[in-house]
């Protein structure tokens, strides 16, 4: 498996170093793709790999990767097993505190849940609005962190979107402002690229994922990533004219509903090593892309927001 191996900093920065005038501030370590079973063992036993993801980020922290690791490590989303009792959420906080140290638990932003493994509707709907869900993100919104989502239109229907909508508003019902929890949305919901009209008219899929995302953006304190997108284009992307041209209905829509200022970059690294351009550099290629979208959609005093400024305030970096 090409993602079954270490990837450090280092190799981010270096990866980072070929688009010209890029200038990595900081980062934001986003938790491996992890999907674990029910646990038939205790917590540590269950959740091992976590706890191991959790270890190496507190060795960046504390120097054991070179100080430019450490200084650039702004922000951490580790996995939380938010579709478990309530109780296990909670002794799983504690338990990753604990691994983590003061330090690196400091940087500890938020979680991460990928949802889009679920792929039977009406598991994910059980899993999402009728089991602890709901008031698991509760809990994150009561400490201060946020949850980032992950739902997949392309391989699995927009019925995600519609469920995981519904959640996020169950979850902000009568919470004080200052409690809801943050929701950071991934890679555009992962969206069907293929499909965007049919004989002149717009595609039913591309209608329906159309109206998930306006509903999303009128709950507060949620943010959209631009991210993810080689993954879900049907053919390998080459130079990114042709990428920015492909995707950019999307891109307009969720500008249109979230605006510059609730919308973020995200560079999918690695991932996008695995789907990305085949004789570029993907970074390259992406921020090519971001860019071009940009210059089109966005006036110019906006970009930074898209860059990097709705990062730092979603992932409270400052």
């Amino acid at each position: 498996m090409p993602l079954a191996k270490p990837h450090l900093l280092s190799d981010y920065f270096h990866a980072t170093k070929n688009p010209s005038q890029t200038q990595i501030e900081g980062v934001v370590y986003i938790e491996t793709d992890r999907a674990l079973l029910t646990p038939t063992s205790d917590l540590s036993t269950w959740a091992a790999e976590a706890i191991k993801e959790t270890t190496f980020l507190r060795s960046i922290v504390e120097g054991h990767y070179g100080p430019e690791a450490n200084s650039k490590l702004l922000g951490i989303v580790l996995w939380a097993p938010m579709d478990q009792p309530t109780a296990t959420l909670l002794e799983w906080l504690k338990l990753a505190e604990q691994t983590a140290g003061l330090e690196t638990w400091r940087r500890v932003k938020g979680f991460r849940f990928l949802l889009q493994g679920l792929r039977e509707e009406a598991k994910f709907g059980e899993v999402v609005l009728n089991g602890p869900f709901v008031e698991n993100l509760e809990i994150l919104g009561q400490r201060g962190f946020s949850l980032d989502i992950g739902v997949d239109q392309h391989s699995s229907g927009v019925w995600q979107l519609e469920i995981v909508e519904q959640a996020m508003r169950r979850a902000h019902e009568g919470v004080e402002a200052g409690e809801k929890v943050i929701f950071i949305v991934n890679h555009l919901c992962k969206p069907d690229f293929s499909k965007h009209t049919d004989s002149g008219h717009e595609d039913e899929g591309f209608v329906r994922w159309k109206q998930a995302i306006e509903k999303m953006a009128k709950c507060e304190r949620t943010y959209m990533k631009l991210s993810g997108a080689f993954s879900e284009l049907p053919d390998t992307p080459t130079v990114d004219t042709d990428v920015a041209k492909q995707i950019e209905p999307w891109v307009k829509h969720v500008l249109e509903c979230f605006g510059a200022k609730r919308m973020m970059f995200g560079s999918d690294w690695p991932v996008c090593n695995v789907n990305g351009p085949e004789h570029a550099s993907p970074f390259g290629v992406w921020v090519g892309v971001v860019d071009r979208l940009l210059q089109k959609l966005v006036p110019q005093e906006y970009h930074q927001d898209v860059w990097s400024d709705t990062a730092k305030g979603a992932y409270r970096l400052h």
